[in-house]
């Protein structure tokens, strides 16, 4: 009997040893902070102000992707499904190393979510989730996460969000809704303010239309309302989280003139200073269609100028920012393959620079008004990078490295940096400048001519030594009115790898006999857009200064820098106001 009892005794401690060591390896596998982190008495709109978050990007169809072909009976969440792979450590750091302050995971519930009634999330799913989070703290980044293809996309994803069934008067929908959003909020309740929530994305009936009527919007609202009850139900670091509320579809209609269809919840605990507003912006059709990026000036600007202005307008206003949680363009879908031979039939390679030059003018034009008006955006970024085509339509990065996946995706993420922080102008209606004349002037010891060929200006020749030679551009007469107030001037242009001068110039002649303003730039061998700031005040130094009236430039010239060969091709110039 003693025997017995000192097997059963050891047998006791080796099993608690066993379970203490389990527990303490679980413990050690949880990415989670163990104790709450600190959170931010500020309002949003100022936390993002003094963070200086003035433009984001998503993580896309990573978490949120869906396994919907192998698994067609019983769709599943499964992370990379869609060709982006697993989240990094180094993409994040690439993020936060060019600049990114902010990061949007979806994620996707759809097949890691249990019966009826308690809807028990599984908990390998919430670690992932974290441990992704975690990759975004590490890099000194802020995140979004939230319930993304969770809705019904008329797909066969699963969604199990369906505010159809919701408005014919299916309540197990707000419940399992409501119970999903408890959990997850218990399950990053310690993590601190740079973590924040968004209720889901993207609801509609199926059909993709982009208004919701006023029964989809009551039950908008319902569930905007049980999303900050849940949240702010469990209490600790979720009474203060940061929370983000979107309308039906892609929400531009609520900040229109229907926009009291939207009713934003009430927050009696976290307060309406800690919450966010978003939408989505793939307009016009180009921006996702992505065949040739050809796109009506007047129109896409008119549209962006009226949403962006009543986002500013209804929401910036009255203290509560604004995130454009998705937005294009989309790279041109040529889709051609190593071998040459296209998939797409609309494919035309002679609209590839044209689709390069209005991607990038898109981009200048959206983002500068986001800027304007407050609004932050977040590139949709997919992560398709598939090496038998040239490049993914919403590509931008080699996630193993967190680099750019090319010098177009680099070129991109320039322009939208550019375009943010306002060194990128915005560009006018009529971006297109007119000349009345190119001619050619050739100093001793030089000889330079030129030609013009479908709108490209190539000059080319020799410039001796201790001589100079260049081409000037006479601006026509409309041109000539907007050069008097430009903020900037901007060309296409490629080159032999040397330094030209474009230099505004003037008839004023004050002692040295000239008067005009000169910037120079290297003309790479590959086509890329040069940009000229017009900062005021600028004198030049002549002998003494003199100071460069821009109101009376009378023409615009191309210059060598230095001495030697002078190859230099110029088109598509614009004036920015």
């Amino acid at each position: 009997m003693k025997i017995i009892s000192g097997i059963f005794k050891i047998f006791t401690l080796v099993s608690a040893i066993c379970f203490f060591l389990i527990g303490c390896q679980n413990n050690n596998n949880d990415p989670r902070p163990k104790k709450p982190e600190p959170m931010s008495t500020k309002t949003a709109m100022q936390y993002f102000k003094d963070e200086g978050i003035n433009i984001g990007i998503n993580l896309g169809n990573t978490l949120d992707a869906v396994d919907n072909w192998t698994r067609k009976d019983k769709p599943v969440a499964v992370e990379g499904a869609w060709g982006a792979g697993r989240a990094t450590q180094e993409h994040f750091n690439g993020l936060a190393a060019l600049g990114f302050k902010i990061v949007r995971i979806p994620c996707t519930w759809v097949g890691h979510i249990g019966p009826a009634p308690d809807y028990k999330i599984d908990e390998a799913r919430l670690r992932r989730v974290a441990e992704v989070i975690g990759y975004a703290k590490n890099a000194g980044l802020k995140a979004f996460i939230n319930l993304h293809h969770d809705g019904n996309s008329g797909q066969n994803m699963g969604g199990w969000l369906d505010i159809s069934k919701a408005v014919d008067g299916d309540t197990s929908i707000s419940d399992k809704y409501e119970k999903v959003w408890k959990q997850i909020a218990e399950y990053f309740i310690n993590y601190g303010d740079w973590l924040m929530f968004q209720g889901f994305n993207e609801i509609h009936d199926g059909s993709w239309k982009y208004t919701g009527t006023q029964e989809e919007y009551n039950v908008i609202n319902t569930w905007n309302q049980k999303f900050t009850d849940a949240v702010r139900s469990t209490g600790g670091n979720n009474a203060k989280r940061y929370l983000l509320y979107y309308g039906y579809m892609t929400s531009h209609e609520i900040a229109l003139a229907d926009y009291s269809k939207f009713i934003l919840p009430a927050d009696n605990i976290g307060g309406s200073g800690r919450q966010i507003i978003g939408f989505h912006y793939y307009q016009p059709e180009f921006a996702i269609r992505s065949i040739t990026h050809e796109w009506d000036n007047m129109n896409a600007r008119k549209n962006i100028d009226t949403v962006f202005s009543a986002f500013k307008k209804n929401f910036i206003d009255k203290g509560i920012p604004v995130i454009i949680g998705e937005n294009g363009p989309l790279r041109y879908n040529d889709f051609i393959d190593k071998t040459g031979a296209s998939f797409n039939p609309n494919f035309k390679p002679e609209n590839v620079p044209a689709a390069k030059q209005n991607r990038l003018l898109y981009i200048d034009y959206m983002y500068g008004r986001a800027r304007e008006n407050s609004l932050i955006p977040f590139f949709w970024e997919n992560g398709n990078f598939d090496e038998a085509f040239n490049e993914g339509d919403a590509c931008l990065f080699d996630r193993k490295t967190g680099k750019p996946n090319s010098d177009e995706s680099a070129e991109v993420i320039r322009h939208m940096f550019g375009a943010i922080n306002g060194t990128i102008p915005i560009p006018p209606p009529n971006p297109n400048a007119s000349f009345s004349s190119w001619t050619v002037y050739s100093a001793e010891g030089s000889r330079i001519t030129y030609t013009s060929t479908s709108g490209r200006n190539r000059i080319q020749g020799t410039v001796g030594e201790g001589s100079w030679a260049n081409v000037n551009a006479a601006p026509n007469d409309a041109m000539l009115e907007e050069l008097k107030t430009m903020r900037a001037l901007s060309f296409m242009t490629n080159g032999n790898e040397k330094q030209y001068a474009v230099i505004f110039v003037t008839p004023e002649t004050i002692e040295s006999g000239y008067n005009h303003y000169r910037y120079t730039f290297t003309a790479a061998g590959s086509e890329s857009r040069i940009t000229v700031n017009i900062p005021g005040g600028i004198r030049q130094y002549w002998g003494k200064p003199v100071p460069f009236i821009q109101e009376n430039i009378q023409y615009i010239q191309f210059q060598l820098a230095d001495t030697g060969d002078f190859d230099l091709t110029v088109w598509d110039i614009r004036v920015h106001q």
